[in-house]
């Protein structure tokens, strides 16, 4: 846990009636990371709805997947979110706040007002948005691993059941002669 990050009731953001403000620098316990998450988070009451902005950064050690080489990459966020404090199926009560519901900039968050708000959590799930679908270490990837002995292993040919000749003859060229091995 990241000193300083304890969850927050609602009402005592409520009644502080300001901004509250974090700075933050510590290991997040649900994201492994090389480096220390540092950022700053700001949080206001405004009745119904909670805004929360902030940024962080940190360098988190993933697996590519297609060389499966570990690679570093640096996670950063910058972010504001509008936290609905209610129902979430009060649509109604969110129209007449002048929030598109259906927008795709909407409130997609709801908390219960009597909750409390976890800056720590809201950090994590940020951060985990910036991370990669696909893992790619870049460019200079070198692929999948190959064989080391692909030349030794195309000539070694397996011992074949004789069932399945006619299929073995069809996969080599016309001239040639089959190569395979009777039991």
């Amino acid at each position: 846990m990241i000193p300083g990050l304890e969850p927050v009731p609602l009402r005592e953001l409520q009644a502080l009636g300001s901004v509250r403000n974090w700075e933050f620098e510590g290991q997040l316990d649900e994201m492994p990371s090389l480096t220390p998450v540092r950022g700053t988070i700001r949080a206001e009451h405004r009745g119904n709805i909670l805004e929360v902005s902030g940024s962080a950064q940190t360098i988190v050690c993933l697996c590519c997947d297609r060389c499966l080489n570990q690679f570093n990459r640096k996670l950063s966020m910058g972010t504001t979110e509008l936290i609905w404090l209610g129902d979430s199926e009060a649509a109604a009560e969110m129209t007449e706040e002048g929030l598109d519901v259906s927008s795709v900039d909407g409130l997609v968050e709801c908390l219960d007002p009597r909750g409390s708000f976890q800056p720590e959590r809201w950090v994590f799930e940020q951060l985990s948005l910036q991370l990669p679908a696909v893992n790619f270490c870049g460019d200079g990837c070198p692929g999948m691993p190959q064989l080391v002995n692909q030349e030794l292993s195309a000539s070694v040919t397996p011992s074949a059941d004789p069932r399945w000749q006619a299929l073995l003859s069809l996969r080599s060229d016309p001239g040639e002669e089959s190569e395979v091995t009777h039991d």
